[in-house]
């Protein structure tokens, strides 16, 4: 036990090459080296775990080895190199400004700066975290930055490009590390496995690479955590429980469901991984990116985005073949929105369970659809069903259900009569005889008569009469905040194209969700359904009303610039 070293240590790498997942920059700090254009000063940045501080250890012993390889790379032989491969090398300097962050530790690590190597021709000096040092810090550090002696170097890693300030910026070659692959990981964690002699499924190695989320450290820790519990047999369902990550079945199991409309299926699956411990959110997530990823296994093309196995790529495409693309895209759509409802939501069970109602009939039929109208209108803002009657089409009945909902019954000549009656319309009369034909107790509410308007021609001040009556109509219903949009809206009408033209994109949003609804009821009262209608945001800038005490000071001095030298002869302080 005390001989063990820690994957991540055992197996950081010692050389360009074996560096995983970042070529773009191993390859130009090796051309750097073997042109000898070396910088005086290097930030890398990227997220935690992706060799940052690897490659910066690298960098020092190849810059320092006395028999450089024609690739790049140290040779492990020289004196540089042995000593530095033992931890004794006295050219590498790292520090840690996480826990040494004051001016006092960069005024040593400067004084340290002025002494030349004994041995070999550069000392690198590496600080780690370097975006937590002070602003004083950073300032001491400046000049030295700039202009250092010609035998040192200075690496700076850190996690927070965003905090580094842009004179320290300026002074280096910014070096950015990317988010390993998980496949990338998964091939390295197979060759530690076989070094180890640990035996596995590739299925329990993948699923250790995307828990890693990018970050190798992260994979070599889960991978020594995973091997302790298995006693060096990985298995795929002994990682995922040990992991507590939701076993790909669910999602299968779930999406197979959704496509077959087996709703009592889906809430039972749900209860159960939900008593086993899963988080509601987490599981949502992963819903998302299953369903990301059988949108991806469409197509042949973008089948390389699978960071999974050939196997399960196999079972992705047979699903991803099942699965409408309309169904898809909409899914998407609702897990989104859901994800980001998820935390403000009071009952965040029932939110991902109406969800999961939603998806359940997304499949359905378009005549099952308009069945299930009622049913599904608790999910409107969600996702909204289209309705299977084309736009122009119009309801032969304008009279409210309640009234019709004793059903009466009409003869087929009174039917012929009472539709051939309707004004301002044009009657399909070959589908009203057959109609006619088929019964002679023929009931309103269940038999549509398909009819088109007569389109007719319309001015631009109908069109704004007809806007004005639907916003007072709304502002009775309670609808303020729409009518004052439409009141407030440049209103313009050309060719059967409406133009809205409102003042910012909440106004848009607010449109855009009635839209259709909206532009029914224009149609049917203008009666034309040629009707269209265009949503657009004025390009002139509302001038924003100052409301902190700065921003009212401001404004008012620039109206009187006397106010200004009033502040500074009596020295006024401003709220700020």
């Amino acid at each position: 036990m005390d001989n063990f070293i820690v994957s991540a240590r055992k197996y950081r790498p010692q050389h360009f090459n074996t560096v995983v997942g970042q070529n773009h920059i191993t390859n130009t700090l090796k051309n750097a080296i073997i042109n000898k254009q070396l910088a005086q000063a290097y930030l890398f940045c990227g997220p935690r775990g992706v060799g940052k501080t690897t490659c910066a250890r690298i960098f020092a012993k190849t810059i320092n080895c006395t028999n450089i390889s024609k690739e790049g790379e140290a040779c492990d032989q020289c004196e540089s190199c042995l000593s530095f491969n033992s931890g004794a090398s006295l050219n590498v300097y790292e520090l840690d400004a996480a826990s040494n962050n004051s001016v006092e530790d960069i005024r040593n690590l400067v004084d340290q700066v002025r002494f030349a190597p004994q041995l070999g021709e550069y000392k690198v000096y590496i600080i780690d975290e370097v975006h937590m040092l002070s602003t004083a810090a950073f300032n001491a550090f400046l000049k030295t930055l700039e202009e250092p002696p010609k035998h040192a170097k200075f690496i700076l890693a850190t996690t927070e490009k965003h905090k580094i300030i842009p004179t320290i910026l300026s002074r280096s070659q910014v070096f950015n590390f990317n988010r390993i692959k998980a496949e990338d990981i998964s091939k390295y964690l197979e060759f530690i496995a076989k070094n180890e002699n640990v035996s596995f499924e590739p299925e329990a190695l993948q699923i250790i690479a995307q828990k890693a989320d990018g970050g190798l450290r992260d994979a070599c820790s889960i991978f020594d955590q995973m091997v302790a519990f298995t006693g060096n047999h990985l298995t795929y369902k002994q990682v995922v429980e040990n992991l507590n990550v939701l076993d790909y079945d669910y999602y299968f199991k779930i999406v197979d469901a959704f496509l077959a409309q087996r709703l009592p299926e889906v809430m039972i699956t749900f209860d159960d991984i939900l008593k086993k411990g899963f988080d509601a959110h987490n599981f949502l997530i992963g819903l998302g990116e299953h369903l990301r990823n059988l949108l991806v296994s469409k197509d042949a093309q973008t089948v390389s985005l699978l960071e999974i196995g050939e196997n399960l790529k196999q079972r992705y495409a047979t699903q991803a073949q099942q699965c409408p693309l309309n169904f898809l895209l909409r899914a998407l759509a609702l897990i989104s929105k859901t994800d980001v409802n998820y935390k403000s939501a009071k009952n965040q069970r029932l939110l991902v369970e109406m969800a999961l109602m939603q998806l359940c009939y997304m499949t359905a039929p378009t005549n099952d659809a308009e069945k299930k109208n009622n049913e599904l209108s608790v999910f409107e803002e969600l996702a909204p069903v289209q309705k299977s009657a084309p736009q122009q089409k119009v309801s032969a009945v304008q009279e409210p259900q309640e009234k019709i909902a004793t059903k009466p019954t009409f003869s087929p000549e009174q039917l012929r009569t009472l539709v051939t009656n309707v004004g301002g319309v044009s009657v399909k009369k070959e589908n009203l005889s057959q109609t006619a034909e088929k019964s002679s107790n023929t009931t309103l509410a269940e038999k549509a008569v398909a009819y088109d308007f007569v389109n007719k021609k319309v001015s631009e001040e109908e069109v704004k009469t007809c806007i004005l009556n639907y916003s007072k109509q709304k502002m009775q219903e309670g609808s303020r905040q729409l009518a004052v949009t439409l009141e407030q809206a440049e209103i313009k009408f050309s060719e059967n194209l409406i133009t809205l033209t409102i003042h910012n994109e909440t106004q848009r949003e607010q449109l855009a969700n009635v839209k259709q609804i909206f532009l029914d009821d224009v149609r049917k009262q203008l009666q034309n359904n040629n009707v269209g209608l265009d949503i657009q945001i004025s390009q002139i800038e509302t001038q924003a009303k100052p409301f902190k005490p700065s921003d009212i000071f401001k404004a008012m001095s620039e109206k009187n610039p006397a106010l200004l030298e009033m502040k500074k002869r009596f020295d006024l302080d401003i709220e700020y």
